[in-house]
């Protein structure tokens, strides 16, 4: 099942290569609405700009995330930070959704303490299993309401859909702390981690080095590799390439910024360098991901 990156398509939605995404998009479906015509299939792709939601109940489904693959079975959901090759084969029938969300939507949620967890899930792919019946019943009532009121145009409609995906955000929070209590990285790890996006989005502009960013976490760097592999899948070099390639597309699509002005924005010595770098992160320009975007 593992495909090069070269063959996966960029879509918005899965299928829709070139909608005109608002910057606070917000889209919900059911699974059977995309994918029982197509076989109850959906081949691997990515997105440049969404986070995705995606939960199932009683139900078994297979997920691609990159290039590992995991056999699912109850209620889980799998949640999807932009760029990130992924795609499922459900059993018929799945009860399930798919929430998208326009990712600078939640980098500019204010999610207070009690949600910092959630961090750790809009910058890597996770399954997480709601072992508790409880816990899938209520993130199923939230959903409910969340499509309720994105069918309405009342005042304050959209306000309500802001706190809505907050609940949402906080179900998973609690489950996915519940599972690092029980078989996840220590308490001191997921400090680590969370510490080290906080710096990430401090100074990703600045191009420190990794030793730099250790010293400020007062770990080795030995230390902090280990955790973002074993935790995260990643190199902490790796997670700080997305950090910046993320501000890179944001401004490409929502900005009138030249090239030259993103590449000094994003603390680049000079525009060849960073149009390099951008192909090599996203397999395309710079010039022709703004083109596509914006058809």
């Amino acid at each position: 099942m593992t495909t090069t990156q070269k063959q996966i398509p960029f879509y918005d939605l899965y299928g829709e290569s070139f909608m005109r995404m608002q910057p606070d998009f917000v889209h919900l479906e059911d699974i059977q609405s995309r994918s029982a015509d197509l076989g109850w299939e959906i081949k691997p792709h990515r997105h440049a700009n969404l986070a995705q939601i995606i939960c199932a109940f009683d139900s078994q489904w297979q997920v691609q995330l990159d290039d590992e693959v995991h056999n699912l079975s109850g209620n889980w959901v799998v949640t999807l930070p932009p760029g990130v090759v992924h795609g499922f084969h459900f059993a018929p029938n799945t009860k399930g959704f798919v929430l998208s969300i326009n990712a600078d939507v939640i980098a500019n949620m204010e999610m207070g303490e009690d949600v910092s967890a959630f961090n750790q899930l809009v910058w890597l792919p996770q399954t997480i299993e709601f072992r508790s019946a409880r816990q899938a019943e209520r993130y199923f009532s939230y959903l409910m309401m969340l499509a309720d009121e994105m069918h309405i145009s009342d005042p304050g409609a959209s306000t309500t859909i802001r706190l809505l995906l907050k609940l949402l955000f906080i179900t998973i929070a609690r489950q996915r702390q519940l599972d690092s209590v029980q078989s996840g990285p220590s308490g001191r790890e997921n400090r680590i981690l969370l510490g080290f996006r906080e710096l990430i989005d401090k100074h990703y502009q600045d191009h420190m080095t990794i030793d730099e960013y250790a010293e400020k976490l007062f770990v080795s760097v030995s230390t902090l590799s280990r955790i973002c592999r074993q935790q995260l899948s990643q190199t902490p070099k790796r997670l700080v390439h997305q950090r910046l390639i993320s501000e890179a597309r944001r401004r490409l699509v929502y900005t009138q910024q030249t090239l030259d002005e993103i590449a000094l924005t994003l603390g680049f010595k000079d525009t060849g360098y960073f149009c390099r770098f951008f192909k090599q992160m996203e397999g395309t320009t710079a010039g022709e991901f703004r083109q596509q975007k914006r058809k």
